[in-house]
This record gives structure tokens, C-alpha cells and sequence, in this order.
């Protein structure tokens, strides 16, 4: 009778590392769609976040000053902001200084999730505290009406829809007094 020694292996047989790779390749094809949308859908969701920062920024600029700022132009920028207004307790400051210091960031950082600044529409007058001031994200044709201004105009922006949101026009009304 002969006896048959069995060889010990050591390591493992090619089709047996193939089917491993094979498996893991399967996996990771089944995982890269979600990983992928992810990534777009969370500028969306960042961008809501900035437009509700900046919301509460102007919310808080109000409830210290009693009124707003000058807005120049329709991007919210460094140079958007300006001049000096008297603070409910009657201290003279810097407009822009102060929303910076409410938003945490120079208003030069302050970009959409695109590069882009975001952009303002205002007809905030603060000799009067009347008007209105929306924010909103460029890059769309999504109308975002928000009612009529004291002389009954529409008070509306063609914004960003955003498509994880029911292709909600991504714009938010800071302020309307009539």
C-alpha cells in the first residue's frame, strides 16, 4: 500500500484570488452610484446651509442695528456692504464688519458650492427700513416669487433649482416691510 503525502499550500490558488477580486469589483459597482450622487447632492445641501446662515446673519444685523445695510450690486460681496450705522445702544459701526462677524467668514470667502458668490436683490432703504432683500443662488431659470413689494410689483428671482428638492428654486427672502 502506498501512502500519498498531501503537499502543505501556502497561499492561495489563482482562480481562488480571482474570484475574490471578482466579488469585490461586483461590490464596488454596486456601492459607486450612491457614493457619486452623494457628493452633488451635498452642495445642494450646502448651499441651503450658506442661504440660511446668510439669512440669519441679516436676521441678527436687524435685531442689534434696528435696521440693514446698504446693499451694492447683486452679488453678495466685500464691497456689496458699506457704511457706518448707529447700533440700537447708539455705538457707531462698520456695516460690513458687522454682518461679517454674524456670518463667521469675510464676505469675500462667502461662495456657493459652484465658485460662484451668491447673489442678493435688495431694495432695502434704511433711511425709510423699508424694502426688501433676497438671497438666492445663481445658475438657474426657476422663478422664486415671494409676493409684491409696497408698490405691488412682483418680488421674484430666477434661481438654482435644486433637483433633491423637488426643483425648489434655491433663494430665500431675508426681509420684506412695506
Amino acid at each position: 500500500m502506498k501512502i500519498v503525502r498531501m503537499r502543505k499550500r501556502k497561499g492561495f490558488t489563482m482562480v481562488e484570488l480571482m474570484v475574490v477580486i471578482i466579488i469585490i469589483a461586483i461590490l464596488g459597482l454596486a456601492v459607486m452610484p450612491s457614493l457619486v450622487g452623494s457628493s452633488e447632492k451635498a452642495k445642494y445641501s450646502r448651499a441651503w446651509n450658506d442661504l440660511n446662515a446668510i439669512s440669519n446673519a441679516f436676521t441678527a444685523f436687524y435685531g442689534r442695528v434696528g435696521n440693514l445695510p446698504s446693499i451694492n450690486g447683486t452679488t453678495l460681496t466685500d464691497t456689496s456692504v458699506s457704511g457706518t450705522i448707529t447700533d440700537l445702544s447708539g455705538a457707531s459701526l462698520n456695516a460690513k464688519d458687522l454682518l461679517q462677524s454674524f456670518l463667521g467668514t469675510p464676505l469675500e470667502n462667502l461662495k456657493d458650492p459652484w465658485g460662484n458668490p451668491y447673489q442678493i436683490m435688495s431694495s432695502w432703504n434704511p433711511s425709510t427700513g423699508k424694502g426688501h432683500i433676497i438671497i438666492y443662488v445663481t445658475g438657474g431659470t426657476t422663478a422664486a416669487s415671494f409676493g409684491k413689494d409696497s408698490s405691488g410689483k412682483d418680488i421674484s428671482v430666477n434661481a438654482r433649482p435644486d433637483p433633491y428638492n423637488n426643483n425648489q428654486p434655491m433663494a430665500k427672502l431675508v426681509i420684506n416691510v412695506m
